[in-house]
């Protein structure tokens, strides 16, 4: 996607965002010359506000207007300027979360994306919100007029979420769901049914919680697990919830086309590696696992990789059919001394 493009993406979700927040206005009791004059405005300003204003009012119309729900007098009477001002907002925003919702039933609110080994794909949703696959994964959107809902059904994904309290954002991944509190995260799952689940937030926060509970964000529970930002938690069948300390600028390095490692498992580096090549690193005997690998990698320079890890530890690097396989220098395989590509 072209710098051109994503701008262009943009300015049509900013532009559809203002005009539901438009029709909230025009239709609530504060409506005055000064707000028609500001709407003559803005349609002035840009081609794609009337196009989004013209739809934003289809919206409106097939809602009957329910989502409006206007303050009581009661409530205002009572209430400071200040506060005023925060009954009247909040009302405002829950009316523009009503049109977009109703909106989404003319986008992408059901789809299903997919990549593949060595792939990248950026996802715009509807209502603002982004969500970049990494290689191999796949997710399928489900947007309802109560919930927005991704199912992540393998491989990896960050989710960069615009917050509407009352519309939550929810990723399924499994027997789990994580429920969005205003943040980016990363998730990723395995392909079995019963493999591992790692989330990981780069900004905010996130609730994770067994797939039956509901969706609005529980304050604690013996089942729910509150991740904050540059914190990842890891959940394997069988085991304790293991929440750790990530950088976030590492979590999310492959959205720059990099792997960093620090400290990192030779085995968990490998695997890593093995999502984006077909030719796969292979590592000879179970021994090596005790190595400890560091350093930033091109998620397409698994040969470097395996000539770095080799030089550094004493190993040799066998090319066998779609293989690089890393075995000890004392193995009578390395005589033949055949270094990767």
């Amino acid at each position: 996607m072209t710098r051109a493009s994503v701008e262009n993406n943009t300015g049509e979700r900013r532009a559809r965002a203002e005009a539901a927040a438009w029709i909230a206005r025009l239709h609530g009791p504060a409506r005055t010359r000064a707000t028609e004059q500001g709407l003559r405005r803005w349609l002035a300003e840009d081609p794609r506000h009337a196009k989004e204003f013209e739809r934003a009012t289809d919206a409106w119309n097939d809602t009957g207007a329910l989502p409006w729900r206007p303050p009581r007098e009661h409530m205002l009477r009572r209430a400071s300027p200040t506060r005023r001002r925060t009954v009247w907002r909040t009302a405002v925003a829950v009316a523009v979360a009503g049109i977009i919702a109703v909106w989404m039933g003319r986008g992408m609110n059901r789809a299903d994306v997919a990549t593949g080994i060595g792939e990248q794909k950026i996802v715009e949703l509807p209502d603002g919100s982004r969500v970049t696959l990494d290689t191999d994964s796949r997710i399928r959107v489900r947007y309802g007029p109560h919930v927005r809902s991704v199912s992540l059904r393998y491989g990896e994904a960050f989710f960069q979420v615009l917050h509407h309290p009352r519309w939550p954002f929810v990723v399924l991944a499994g027997s789990h769901k994580v429920i969005d509190v205003g943040t980016s995260f990363v998730v990723r799952r395995g392909r079995k049914r019963t493999g591992s689940l790692t989330v990981t937030v780069i900004r905010g926060q996130v609730a994770v919680t067994p797939r039956g509970l509901p969706n609005s964000v529980p304050s604690s529970g013996p089942d729910v697990v509150l991740v904050g930002t540059g914190k990842r938690l890891q959940l394997h069948a069988h085991a304790q919830p293991l929440l750790q300390t990530e950088p976030p600028q590492q979590a999310i390095a492959w959205l720059r086309g990099e792997l960093m490692f620090n400290d990192t498992p030779l085995d968990s580096a490998v695997r890593k590696f093995n999502r984006y090549n077909r030719r796969k690193l292979v590592l000879s005997t179970p021994r090596l696992n005790r190595i400890h690998v560091g350093g930033v990698f091109r998620i397409n320079a698994a040969g470097s990789f395996a000539r770095a890890v080799a030089d550094a530890h004493d190993l040799c690097v066998i090319v066998h059919h779609a293989e690089w396989i890393l075995e000890p220098r004392n193995r009578p395989d390395c005589a033949l001394n055949r270094r990767a590509p």
